[in-house]
């Protein structure tokens, strides 16, 4: 079941118009109070009426974090009631000030200071300001929109969690849990271009739909696909052959295989080449003879500069299950040190690869020298 798509059918339209509102409110709300305003806020400009810095936090951004429910006037810190004009403090604040102004002027510069934390990614010690948790949240989120998905309570996020199998520990801080769902989208190729606010409205899809998924499933169905269009454009175009091997190269080379290849070793595992763009997404078990799942199966796969993919490509390396190199009888000793071959290199494996590399030995490796025998 591919869950993307039945999102995308069924809600991704509706999720994309409330994005689009939820930016438009966040472009207004910065234009009137950008971080370097406000230590200069006063009284009024922070509480009171529809355009002050609280209430545009408690309503004005509902499309991208609704905190209606959760926040109160006195979340805020300094408030004042429907009932009465009067400024009062939050019980927390009543302990140490005996006046709002002094109250206020603090209340400013914690609300600066953390967004300046944030702002250097120094999340350790967030705990320190004096400000609500809620409002914490609904700072961070809406200044640094693009740094973390819009969600400001725990039992939402980890609802959110829970959705895409995420394990963390319940006491973890809002900041890690957050960064944790912001790290899984970015490691799932097919979302890792959506933006953290539609991610949050597909885990929010996920739960209202009953539903549990993981990275792998969603990753699994993605190369699936992915490899099902290959083989189509391959047939619709009638090549066999060099050609035909050529084509799977250049898109696997232009794909989500290789962009998986790069995120978990970035340089050539041989050799330690480092330049993106000499490197190739190389096939342990070769594709024409791979499952649909295990085509783009990033555990079916190295990153090697060109020389070492040809090598091993055409079997004249392979590796054992501790990673050591196995080197064909067919290359000469000139030819090994011209290519950057020896008896002293390995690779370093995961428990996944070696099903591949088993097949990749006894079907790939000196497969010339085998067929000759036969």
């Amino acid at each position: 079941m591919d869950l993307i798509k039945l999102y995308e059918a069924d809600r991704m339209e509706v999720g994309k118009k409330i994005e689009a509102r939820g930016i438009k409110e966040r472009e207004k709300f910065l234009s009137r109070y950008p971080i370097e305003s406000i230590p200069n806020l006063t009284i009024e400009q922070y509480l009171l009426g529809d355009d002050s810095f609280s209430h545009w936090l408690h309503y004005g951004l509902s499309h991208i974090a609704d905190i209606k429910g959760v926040a109160y006037p006195h979340t805020f810190g300094v408030y004042t009631t429907k009932k009465s004009s009067q400024i009062l403090l939050s019980s927390s604040y009543k302990e140490f000030w005996p006046d709002y102004e002094k109250a206020f002027i603090y209340l400013k510069k914690e609300i600066v200071n953390f967004l300046e934390d944030i702002r250097q990614k120094n999340y350790n010690d967030l705990k320190k300001y004096k400000i609500n948790s809620i409002i914490k949240n609904m700072l961070m989120i809406v200044y640094f929109y693009d740094r973390f998905v819009p969600v400001c309570t725990n039992p939402a996020i980890d609802k959110c969690l829970k959705s895409v199998s995420i394990s963390i520990a319940k006491k973890a801080s809002m900041v890690d849990k957050n960064l944790a769902l912001v790290e899984w989208k970015n490691d799932v190729p097919k979302l890792a271009g959506w933006s953290n606010q539609m991610v949050l409205d597909f885990c929010f899809w996920l739960e209202r739909k009953n539903i549990t998924t993981n990275k792998e499933e969603i990753c699994n169905n993605a190369v699936i696909e992915t490899a099902q269009k290959i083989e189509e454009e391959i047939i619709s175009i009638k090549v066999n052959g060099t050609s035909k091997k050529a084509i799977v190269n250049a898109r696997v080379n232009q794909g989500i295989f290789r962009d998986l290849l790069l995120k978990r070793y970035d340089k050539c595992c041989l050799c330690n080449v480092e330049n993106q763009a000499l490197l190739i997404a190389s096939h342990i078990k070769p594709w024409a003879e791979s499952e649909p799942k295990e085509k783009l199966d990033v555990n079916n796969g190295f990153l090697m500069c060109p020389n070492h993919d040809r090598l091993f490509d055409n079997g004249y390396i392979t590796f054992n299950d501790d990673g050591k190199i196995i080197i064909s009888d067919r290359l000469t000793e000139n030819d090994r040190l011209l290519l950057n071959v020896n008896n002293r290199m390995h690779i370093d494996l995961t428990e996944n690869n070696k099903k591949y590399l088993k097949f990749h030995r006894e079907n790939v490796f000196d497969r010339e020298i085998k067929n000759f025998i036969c």
